[in-house]
């Protein structure tokens, strides 16, 4: 007589099917918190045309160029490292779909909806225009690192050819794909600005152009950059510091970009400004610290002049946006307003509207002045040598005068042009870079014109709107045997300022509303908790 066996249990079988199921069922939620503009994109962008075309002109192009470029080291490539000759034709062929194809495509999958109108179906759902944005741009990584993994294989073929280090390869893939995320970014950013199909076109053009170029500049500097890959000394300090300034920019104005597109997308109600500008004060603190940093660090005098400058840059692009915007704040904005004392005089610049926004601009470079100046002032108690303090402060006040000037005539020409024709962002934009191209061009022309071209290169109180030149003389010493030129434009500026400031008073004027009662009793009834901390909340900035 027999027995049914006993069955047999196997612990460690069970145990790591227990596992893998924990790891599933992690994944599955994971993929439900997942954006689903991301999962939508991905899949239509994987699926496309496009992506399977250069998906295979990607592969053949690096077996092409394996096989060509191992012929032509043949036979010194057993003998001479190669590696470097290899891995540049590898970075032109992975730079073109990261740098062209990759951000153009994000532009036209968010241009195209606004075109169709089917981004108005996305605008009635749930999602916010943040989650939109940054799931057009995660499809854009994920295109990135299909063709990064494509490529993988023959960059590390080029390693063991000799010649290059793991390192420089690790930086050039580095920066390739933050370039490629960046300028996807400002892609998205651009495909916002307008709805009208024939500025599209001429946005589409210019953008195309304009990523051509920027892919044969970073071809260029990878070339540049592997040839000199030798001398850089990975094991001094001064390198990192470099990449974490560096990094620290490029985080500000993605995320810059970011907001922006966003802010674009928002429903027309919704405050589009006051993050921008928070944004663009941390960039300007940011820049500010790490300038005062090499300041102090190398004790150069030419570093308070670029910091100074590029400030001035800074402010100067932005400005031109923020006069563009316009002062009309919806009931929903205004309750939102500081209503104390010290809440309007601090944060009033924050709220949406071209005058707020010119002021904001003026006064932010007048503080990188300030700060620059003490900053000279306390070097010069501590003993540090200064040999041009009085040709920056002066080149500085310029800087101040020449913003204030420019962007304040731009501002009063839209506004006078507001009064016919309706329009957005671009043409404000457009109205300052002409002013800035007739203001350094007609001084030049009428001064040929007067003298000829024998005394072209005599500046003279003529180049007094030359906002290029100008600042040059100054930090030249040639103004001060003659200071009406640094006159005439700390007056011009000083008037603009002031005008700009009667004109837009009633931007300043804007009260706080209180909220409706029914507003108050949804929003208790939707949250009850956000309403209960509002009660308990206390600011400085609010009675």
């Amino acid at each position: 007589m027999t027995t049914d066996p006993s069955p047999i249990s196997h612990p460690p079988l069970a145990a790591s099917r227990g596992w893998w199921q924990g790891v599933d069922q992690w994944l599955e939620r994971a993929g439900e918190r997942l954006n689903p503009i991301l999962v939508k994109e991905a899949r239509q962008a994987l699926k496309s045309r496009q992506f399977v075309i250069t998906f295979a002109l990607l592969l053949a192009c690096g077996l092409f160029w394996s096989l060509i470029g191992v012929s032509l080291q043949m036979p010194g490539i057993y003998y001479t490292p190669s590696g470097p000759f290899l891995l540049f034709g590898y970075f032109i062929i992975l730079t073109v779909p990261m740098l062209l194809i990759v951000p153009f495509s994000a532009y036209r999958s968010l241009a195209g909806e606004r075109e169709d109108g089917t981004f108005e179906l996305l605008s009635i759902t749930t999602l916010s225009a943040r989650q939109i944005v940054t799931g057009k741009l995660g499809s854009a990584v994920l295109q990135m690192l299909v063709y990064y993994s494509a490529l993988s294989p023959c960059i590390a073929f080029t390693y063991l050819l000799r010649g290059v280090d793991i390192v420089t390869i690790l930086l050039v893939l580095f920066y390739t794909f933050l370039a490629s995320v960046l300028v996807s970014a400002a892609g998205l950013m651009v495909a916002t600005v307008s709805r009208a199909r024939h500025v599209q076109v001429l946005l589409s053009v210019a953008l195309l152009l304009g990523l051509a170029l920027l892919t044969l500049l970073w071809c260029i500097w990878t070339a540049v950059f592997l040839e000199e890959s030798a001398e850089l000394q990975l094991d001094e300090s001064a390198v990192w510091v470099v990449q974490g300034f560096i990094l620290t920019l490029y985080a500000s104005y993605l995320a810059m970009f970011l907001l922006a597109s966003a802010a674009q997308l928002s429903f027309a109600s919704d405050n589009r400004s006051t993050k921008l500008r928070v944004a663009m004060l941390a960039q300007q603190v940011l820049f500010t610290g790490w300038m005062v940093y090499f300041w102090l660090t190398y004790d150069e005098e030419e570093l308070l002049v670029v910091w100074l400058s590029f400030s001035g840059l800074h402010w100067l692009v932005m400005g031109a946006l923020m006069t563009g915007e316009w002062a009309r704040l919806s009931p929903r904005v205004k309750r939102q307003l500081p209503q104390s004392l010290l809440g309007r005089a601090l944060l009033t610049w924050f709220n949406p509207g071209s005058g707020t926004g010119y002021v904001f601009a003026v006064v932010n470079l007048v503080a990188v002045t300030l700060s620059a100046c003490l900053a000279m002032l306390v070097g010069q108690a501590t003993g540090m040598p200064f040999r041009f303090a009085d040709k920056i402060m002066l080149f500085a006040a310029m800087l101040c005068s020449y913003l204030a000037a420019y962007l304040g005539v731009g501002r009063l020409l839209a506004l006078w042009l507001r009064r016919y024709v309706y329009f957005g962002l671009l043409l404000p934009a457009l109205i300052h870079v002409l002013l800035l191209a007739l203001g350094a061009g007609l001084p030049l022309l009428l001064q040929a014109w007067l003298f000829g071209f024998a005394e072209f290169d005599d500046y003279s109180v003529l180049q007094t709107p030359n906002w290029i030149w100008t600042p040059i003389e100054t930090l030249d010493g040639n103004l001060f045997a003659d200071p009406a030129v640094p006159f005439l434009v700390v007056s011009a500026g000083l008037i603009v300022f002031f005008v700009n400031l009667l004109v837009g008073r009633e931007e300043v004027e804007q009260v706080r509303e209180s909220v409706p009662l029914r507003v108050l009793e949804d929003d208790a009834a939707l949250r009850p908790e956000r309403a209960a901390k509002a009660q308990q909340a206390a600011s400085p900035f609010q009675d």
